[in-house]
């Protein structure tokens, strides 16, 4: 035994626990701080960097590419917890860091803080998944979907007629809804009332596919800035009769009138 009362080998599977709770952290127990923490480090990157190119590819492929991003992210997690558990470290004396403590305040830091931020980042600014509670775009999308939304559609190009967006809701800002783009600045505005109307400069005139549907009012002119993406392609979908399997891969578009 050592002076801080830790034996000069030390076992495999504390290594083992320490690694499922952290990518780096088993690597940490090895006296390899530096390591684990670049093995954190890219445990982050590969899910923003991959994100950010997987939002790139075809409508059709988005959920093949958010998929391979995700078994990636899974594979290199699974892979720094062998990694950390094939090494014995012995003959010499752990680290001072190594204390209960240390490993609570890194994981603390790391996992519920910097992980945290990048999950809220991806989630605010590259891609977030909805489920769909509601009936006010069927049949285009109905409810019981999951769709795919991208938040960098509208850094790439400007929004398009017919482009289904999730978007914040004029009259609750803290809910977000789901609606079709159908003018423009410069076009008329459909399904006016009173007259054929122009879409004000920085505006758009969204609407719901189903007029008839409850809570699919139509909010007409809404600013461009609070289209928060757009919905690219249904990943998932059951109803009261379960899986919907055809609906799945689906491009987010709206129906054909």
């Amino acid at each position: 035994m050592t002076r801080t009362g830790f034996p000069t080998t030390q076992t495999r599977w504390p290594a083992l626990v320490l690694g499922m709770m952290m990518p780096g952290l088993g690597q940490a127990y090895n006296g390899e701080l530096l390591k684990g923490l670049c093995f954190f480090a890219i445990y982050q990157m590969i899910a923003l960097i991959g994100l950010r190119f997987a939002i790139l590819i075809p409508d059709d492929l988005l959920i093949v590419g958010t998929g391979l991003v995700l078994v990636f992210v899974i594979a290199f997690y699974l892979w720094t917890i062998a990694e950390a558990g094939r090494k014995k470290v012995s003959g010499t004396e752990p680290k001072k860091y190594n204390r209960w403590y240390f490993y609570l305040a890194v994981w603390l830091v790391c996992m519920a803080g910097i992980n945290g931020v990048t999950i809220r980042y991806i989630r605010t600014s590259t891609i977030e998944a909805f489920k769909i509670a509601g009936s006010s775009m069927q049949p285009a999308v109905l409810r019981g979907d999951f769709v795919l939304v991208d938040k960098t559609a509208y850094q790439r190009h400007p929004p398009r007629v017919n482009d289904v967006v999730v978007l914040i809701n004029p009259d609750n800002r803290s809910v977000v809804l789901l609606r079709k783009i159908a003018a423009l600045p410069g076009q008329l505005a459909p399904e006016k009332t009173d007259g054929a109307e122009t879409v004000p400069h920085g505006m758009a005139y969204v609407t719901g596919e189903n007029p008839e549907a409850s809570g699919s009012s139509n909010f007409g002119f809404i600013p461009l800035r609070d289209l928060l993406g757009k919905a690219r392609q249904i990943y998932w979908s059951s109803g009261p009769d379960g899986v919907r399997w055809n609906r799945i891969g689906m491009k987010v578009s709206p129906a054909v009138k």
